[in-house]
């Protein structure tokens, strides 16, 4: 190995103190911008928790209100038939009337309703107009 002369010893001296001071500067201004990215992250994850337990609980709700309906449709239907059923054995002379006609019963009990199937529109408009925009040829 060579001869280290005095000046090549200050050279190395001054390059590692400089080397030591660029460090602790750059672990200094590097150490808080690596807090805050940790600290955003763990918000973040916070954040995606919450909101995966939101999703969670909206499904849960929706499927639960779902059942609710079902059961109230097939209650509405046991009701229905009851009402169809007793009232041709407690008002016989009305039977001809009837106020629970055979095939909605048998409908309601059998089939479910499918408004799909009619290539019509559903009406929810009356006819024409009314009222003070009724024209005058259309009331004779």
């Amino acid at each position: 190995m060579q001869n280290w002369t005095p000046e090549m010893w200050q050279t190395a001296g001054i390059g590692l103190i400089i080397g030591l001071v660029i460090g602790y500067l750059f672990l200094r201004f590097t150490k808080d911008s690596v807090k805050k990215q940790v600290k955003t992250e763990a918000e973040l994850q916070k954040v995606k928790n919450q909101l995966d337990s939101q999703k969670q609980q909206l499904e849960k709700h929706f499927a639960e209100s779902a059942e609710l309906l079902k059961n109230i449709a097939q209650d509405y239907q046991k009701l229905y038939k009851h009402l169809a059923t007793s009232s041709t054995q407690l008002l016989p002379e009305l039977t001809n009337k009837q106020l629970f006609s055979q095939e909605l019963i048998t409908n309601t009990t059998t089939e479910k309703v499918d408004n799909t199937d009619t290539d019509e529109p559903p009406r929810d408009y009356s006819e024409g107009s009314s009222g003070l925009l009724k024209n005058e040829k259309d009331n004779n």
